[in-house]
């Protein structure tokens, strides 16, 4: 379980070409560097486009379940990100995520540089090529 209580995320990007989804909690003055969460192979979005303080967790059957009844097919579990904001549980299904802080502008996307090395990586999951 992954925690951000103290950050809001953005949809801030999504790479149709790539299918690469990048959730941003841009950088403030408390808080001096970007946190980027980037999913990659994404098959499946339910978010909404601002979340106040996320928890990343693992899905729960039901969660499985519904992704089953959404896609019409099943889904390896280690492939079904929850994000939890609000009481409210979110779900991206994509192949690999990674989480990182970075000095990025506003108007940068993480998504191209997404195969370099990270700043500080908090997680990576699944592989990534790039």
């Amino acid at each position: 379980m992954i925690e951000f209580h103290k950050r809001s995320f953005r949809l801030w990007e999504f790479n149709v070409n790539h299918n690469q989804l990048l959730l941003r909690s841009p950088k403030k003055k408390s808080q001096p560097k970007n946190v980027d969460i980037a999913f990659v192979g994404v098959g499946y979005v339910e978010l909404p486009t601002k979340l106040d303080g996320i928890t990343i967790c693992q899905p729960s059957a039901s969660e499985i379940e519904r992704i089953y009844e959404q896609l019409g097919s099943s889904v390896a579990p280690d492939d079904i990100h929850v994000l939890s904001s609000g009481g409210k549980r979110y779900l991206v299904v994509a192949v690999a995520k990674k989480i990182w802080d970075n000095d990025l502008d506003i108007f940068e996307s993480s998504l191209e540089h997404f195969s370099r090395p990270a700043t500080r990586p908090y997680l990576l999951q699944g592989h990534v090529h790039g």
